[in-house]
């Protein structure tokens, strides 16, 4: 479906103009002339990495791993839908339950655009004939276009990301906005800081029969003669098996190589996803997807098709942490 706010003509021929983007069947802006002015010199085409399902937690893993994600908050009854295009614009729609991945349909959806300047370009086109701006806290800006209700553009100072809130209600739309409904996506915890329970120490067996109790794989990188098996648990189902040296003692507040599992629903999509960001780095692993950030290549995430559960191999070197992964040790427990 393809929508129109008017020509430059009906701006009054001002240098601000507006191009419709076309992404998931929803009339997208995009500020095409004021990206180039602000020194975007790249391409508009916003083409579609693939939609996919993905949990409250795996949009979490996501945010954690690259650059700030918006959503309008959980909501019940929903699946949320992660679209990525190349240039690192992500969309999360809430399809009504029953809905499926992909449809042309048109439900909320908030986008993150990643723009130098966004607040100031936002703040400028928020003044120009036709807008409508929307109280919004945090001392941000936002608008939305008379031709258009149905599309909240939002920008915070210091931020180089525009955010953009659709619903086939205009006042839904503004009203999730101005309520300060719209926020980040929060970030989860990654292994070195996640609260867990207390840390044991165990056998390969006792890891074997944890597995089995779970009815999940747990992972971890082999055995390691001389080294203590430390196991931590979280509430909300994460694993870690950290490998201590000789006399090192259970809980030590040193950081190791830590296995980590953490169920993932549609864990592949998820990791596959996060590999194709901007300032990802893909790790070659045979039957399957693997990548740290650059911002933090400490830490290698891992998936699996068919299986919900994501790995994440810390070391605190992280030349041990990707020859763990290309190395092909980091298993499940037989």
């Amino acid at each position: 479906m393809r929508t129109s706010i008017g020509s430059e003509r009906d701006w009054g021929n001002r240098t601000l103009a507006v191009v419709l983007l076309v992404v998931l069947a929803i009339g997208f802006v995009v500020w095409w002339t004021l990206i180039r002015s602000s020194g975007d010199s790249g391409s508009t085409a916003a083409t579609s990495r693939g939609a996919i399902a993905v949990s409250r937690g795996g949009l979490e893993t996501i945010a954690r791993l690259g650059h700030p994600i918006y959503w309008a908050g959980p909501k019940a009854g929903v699946t949320y839908e992660l679209t990525q295009t190349p240039d690192g614009r992500v969309y999360v729609r809430y399809l009504p339950a029953g809905t499926r991945v992909g449809s042309p349909d048109t439900f909320l959806t908030v986008a993150t655009y990643p723009l130098a300047g966004a607040y100031a370009i936002t703040r400028r086109v928020a003044s120009q004939q036709g807008s409508v701006k929307v109280p919004v806290g945090d001392g941000g800006v936002a608008f939305y276009h008379r031709r258009l209700p149905t599309n909240v553009y939002v920008a915070y100072p210091a931020s180089n990301y525009q955010i953009e809130v659709f619903d086939p209600s205009p006042a839904q739309a503004r009203g999730l906005v101005s309520g300060g409904s719209i926020g980040q996506v929060p970030a989860a915890a990654s292994s070195p800081t996640v609260a867990k329970t207390a840390a044991v120490a165990v056998t390969p067996t006792t890891l074997a029969k944890l597995a089995a109790k779970l009815g999940r794989p747990v992972y971890w990188a082999g055995k390691e003669p001389g080294k203590t098996y430390e196991l931590t648990q979280t509430p909300d189902g994460r694993i870690y098996v950290r490998y201590l040296p000789a006399g090192v003692a259970v809980g030590a507040a040193r950081p190791y190589l830590t296995i980590g599992t953490y169920p993932v629903p549609n864990a592949y999509a998820v990791t596959k996803a996060a590999a194709g960001k901007p300032g990802s780095v893909v790790v070659n692993v045979p039957g399957g997807i693997a990548f740290y950030a650059k911002s933090r290549p400490t830490s290698v995430y891992m998936a699996y098709p068919g299986v919900d559960e994501q790995i994440e191999v810390y070391d605190p070197s992280a030349t041990v942490a990707r020859s763990a992964v290309a190395g092909r040790s980091v298993s499940a427990v037989p």
